[in-house]
């Protein structure tokens, strides 16, 4: 009342100065009417504005108090015909709950006595989000509402530092006639009244997010080829928590990319659902402008280390069945967890043996663990993507000629490198002494088809099945615009796919759906474990 009151006043003001045809007098009275009345009329707009947008929350204290009692009253009715009614209720409950805390959620509940039921996940949840999804078909049987679970890491430095947030449906149950706010993750189905019913589910919700969140990480692939080890030092990150009955996928980016070029490819596989009930993901983050070997000594490294962190008994069906899928230069340094060495990367290089360098003792053993390594059991199957195994001619051109000119190596490493070189010039190979005269030891430049180690790393047999699949730009390119097809391919391959793609090969439709058949295939190779009980944790410090 008092609102309408006020707009009418200003309507009536308003009005009376425009009618009539005033003399002079009156002219200079209106005047002076209309500054008192522009001075006043922004308060009284003002309070206009306050009375109408009161927060609908002032209204009711908790609006879940209306919320629950219409979600019970559909779970009390749910059948195949209320499933929507339901889902509508559930939906209205994850709205309201959005960004709230546990400990706000419980203290808005606890009046209701509703029980709240989490994952086991030992990490601690700090918030809710609900994830906005088009409405089901009208026939659909799945019910509850999507919701990602937002973890803290900050003291759980293999998941990353931003957060960690699980997909999850929400669920209005009565267990033993006692009210649950129930979050599921781990299952695709749940059992109400006796009858079982498919889960809405949005498992892309989570990369998306932590897409947005990680945006500084997502955008920091040129950098970290320019200027390596400034911010990427090497990693293995989880992106959902461990799980111990889940085949890690280990993804491997390629040069000037980062963990988020496979985001495409990541939603895809989780929307399989038996991919995503049977796979976790991990991802390698790393300088790509670091040496290939260098590069690939670090992950042969955080990869135990990660094992040892999330199975420190070495007694779980997950850390012996890895699956690898290296993209670019990413292949080529998944290759080293597949194969053993000998001493043939080194005979590439050197026509002694390492301990008769000379030079840094410290550098000439890092040298030795880069090019000398064995296989991986842990690994059991690896799928190259667009890899050169044989390099690529634009590191030769103009452009790879720019990359190794802007690409700046650590001074400790480019120093040591030049150190090991200029003290070893007589038992340099010919080949590596004609490669390296400039002493460029950029992963650019060795991923020259000239480079005498790639091209002795390219013939190093693999221990376990693998799969190419490489791009074609146009019909009888023989190339992805960047790898041709005969740096791609690798002889004993358990299957090959040409797609019609640029380099980027994986988001091809048809290269998604490779790698889900792949997938699959491990599957049947590796039969399902007993399920061991999910601690679902990992590196959590206490």
């Amino acid at each position: 009342m008092i609102t309408m009151s006020i707009f009418w006043a200003l309507v009536f003001a308003l009005f009376v100065t425009k009618t009539e045809q005033p003399n002079e007098y009156q002219k200079k009275s209106r005047r002076r009417f209309r500054a008192r009345l522009t001075k006043t009329s922004g308060s009284l707009l003002a309070l206009v504005l306050l009375s109408s947008c009161a927060s609908p929350r002032s209204t009711s204290s908790n609006r879940l108090d209306e919320q629950i009692p219409r979600a019970d009253a559909a779970c009390r009715t749910l059948d195949a015909s209320h499933v929507m009614m339901y889902n509508n209720a559930v939906a209205a409950i994850a709205r309201e709950i959005d960004g709230k805390t546990p400990a706000e959620l419980r203290t808005e509940l606890d009046p209701a006595q509703v029980k709240v039921d989490e994952p086991a996940v030992e990490l601690p949840l700090v918030r809710y989000h609900a994830v906005q999804t088009p409405p089901q078909p009208k026939q659909s049987p799945a019910i509850g509402a999507p919701v990602l679970l937002e973890y803290d890491t900050s003291r759980a430095p293999i998941y990353p530092r931003e957060g960690m947030f699980l997909p999850a449906t929400a669920i209005y149950q009565r267990v033993q006639d006692q009210p649950h706010l129930s979050f599921i993750a781990a299952d695709n189905r749940v059992t109400l009244g006796r009858k079982s019913y498919p889960l809405v589910t949005d498992k892309t919700a989570a990369a998306s997010m932590l897409a947005r969140r990680a945006r500084r990480v997502a955008q920091s692939g040129l950098t970290n080829l320019l200027h390596p080890e400034m911010r990427a030092k090497g990693q293995i990150v989880l992106t959902q928590p461990y799980d111990p009955n889940k085949i890690p996928i280990l993804l491997v980016h390629g040069l000037q990319t980062t963990p988020f070029t496979f985001l495409q490819l990541v939603n895809a596989l989780e929307s399989d659902p038996e991919i995503a009930r049977r796979f976790q993901f991990w991802h390698c983050y790393y300088s790509t402008g670091t040496p290939v070997l260098l590069n690939a000594l670090r992950l042969r490294e955080e990869l135990e280390r990660t094992v040892q962190v999330v199975d420190p008994e070495d007694a779980d069906f997950a850390t012996h069945h890895i699956v690898v899928l290296g993209h670019s230069m990413g292949g080529l340094i998944a290759h080293t967890l597949v194969s053993s060495s000998g001493d043939r990367l080194w005979r590439s290089l050197f026509v002694v043996p390492p301990d008769q360098l000379r030079g840094n003792p410290e550098t000439a053993q890092r040298l030795q663990r880069a090019f000398f390594f064995r296989r991986n059991p842990r690994v059991v199957r690896a799928i190259f993507v667009a890899t050169p195994h044989r390099g690529s001619a634009m590191a030769d051109s103009w452009i790879g000629g720019l990359g190794k000119a802007l690409i700046r190596l650590p001074h400790k490493l480019q120093t040591d490198l030049t150190d090991i070189a200029e003290k070893n010039v007589e038992v340099r190979t010919a080949e590596a002494a004609t490669f390296f005269k400039e002493l460029n030891f950029t992963s650019v430049h060795m991923l020259s088809p000239h480079d005498p180690i790639l091209l002795a790393l390219a013939r190093l047999p693999i221990a376990v099945p693998f799969h190419s699949i490489m791009g074609e730009k146009h019909s009888g390119a023989g190339s992805d615009g960047v790898v041709r097809y005969a740096s791609s391919h690798l002889d004993g391959a358990n299957s090959e796919l040409i797609v019609r793609s640029g380099h980027n090969a994986f988001n091809n439709p048809e290269a998604r759906n490779e790698v889900i058949r792949v997938l699959r295939e491990e599957l049947h190779r590796s039969p399902a474990p007993k399920r061991a009980p999910a601690t679902m944790l990992a590196g959590y410090a206490e």
